[in-house]
């Protein structure tokens, strides 16, 4: 058993006690979930501030689930029932899916939304990412191009021989070896546009040899996991497409930075050196034929991006364009000369952010 799998039981185990002090001492049976100080929480300097969470400055508040109050009751009792999963689940070295553990007990669970959420509760409690749970969320990411993904089990998912698009593995921790002569990593962000490029060649008009990749909207952990892995373990410079609007933005900090709701697992699942390609408010109204205006739900989301501290100073002034030309764009329309001439253009110019 490795140290961190160690240290995480002992965590559950903890836990676990201290409710049952509860019981005994007749107190107020509660689970403290913390909450994350947004002006605390640096994505850039992560490695820093990992022993914060031990300093109750840290931690704004606790969000208290109290066996005691009804409306809270049953998310006490999932968050208990995982956690009882987990720390069975890592003694014995096996895993499960969201999906398993509703149809186990559907009249306790009642909806895999709840387990979604409950899980969300437990990562905060424990300060874990969630892949360490050994409880795993079907993936929903899509791979192409020059890789192969060697398996622990002995299995090898190898795009080449599949000529296409391949689901990424549910427990993306598994992959022992990634094996790739990709020259780059290509991220977009709707699947429409992942099958665009594949059916134009685009690995033969772009000019280099790259992995392209889509989580279909907002990615999944187990998408961004392997975008980490990608440019740390091998190497490769990441690119990634997303739409002119402010929601393709936050798409495209989720894979640089993390997520604002998983601050605390961005350590293994960000990517802070991935570049911007495109599609860039700046260049709606030279390219786009398409542009849309935007609605109140959007600006709010621009003002809500521009105060986080983190925001790089090239980013903040695409918000801010959006901000006033109050137009947005989606990538589908420059998809005729986005293989041809924007991609590669881009890149050997380096117009990324």
């Amino acid at each position: 058993m490795s140290s961190n799998m160690y240290e995480l039981l002992v965590h559950v185990e903890q836990i676990v006690l201290e409710l049952i002090s509860s019981i005994t001492s007749f107190e107020n049976v509660t689970l403290k979930i913390p909450r994350i100080c947004r002006d605390w929480y640096d994505p850039i300097n992560f490695e820093d501030n990992i022993g914060v969470f031990d300093n109750v400055k840290a931690i704004l508040n606790c969000r208290k689930i109290m066996y005691n109050n009804r409306r809270s009751r049953h998310r006490f009792c999932l968050i208990v029932y995982l956690l009882a999963e987990i720390h069975n689940l890592h003694l014995s070295g096996g895993s499960c899916t969201i999906r398993g553990l509703y149809y186990r007990d559907t009249h306790v669970v009642r909806s895999q939304s709840y387990i979604v959420a409950a899980k969300l509760d437990v990562c905060r409690m424990l300060n874990t990412a969630p892949v360490n749970l050994g409880i795993l969320s079907a993936s929903k990411g899509l791979i192409a191009g020059d890789i192969k993904l060697l398996m622990s089990n002995g299995d090898i998912l190898d795009c080449n021989v599949y000529c296409g698009a391949i689901t990424l593995p549910t427990d993306f921790e598994n992959v022992e070896r990634i094996v790739t002569n990709a020259e780059m990593v290509l991220i977009v962000e709707k699947e429409s546009v992942f099958e665009s490029l594949l059916a134009c060649n685009a690995c033969n008009t772009i000019g280099l040899r790259f992995i392209l990749l889509t989580g279909k909207g907002y990615p999944d952990c187990t998408t961004r996991r392997i975008v980490h892995r990608l440019s740390v373990e091998c190497n490769l410079p990441a690119y990634i497409l997303v739409d002119a609007d402010p929601f393709g933005i936050e798409i495209m900090l989720t894979y640089r930075h993390g997520s604002q709701a998983m601050s605390f697992s961005s350590k293994s699942l960000a990517t802070p050196m991935l570049r911007w390609l495109g599609l860039h408010p700046s260049e709606i109204d030279s390219i786009s034929k398409r542009a849309v205006a935007l609605t109140k739900y959007d600006n709010k989301k621009i003002l809500d991006i521009l105060s986080r501290s983190y925001i790089s100073l090239g980013v903040r002034q695409e918000l801010q364009t959006l901000q006033r030309i109050q137009f947005k764009a989606e990538i589908e329309s420059v998809i005729d000369f986005l293989s041809p001439y924007y991609i590669p253009t881009k890149i050997n110019r380096n117009l990324f952010l």
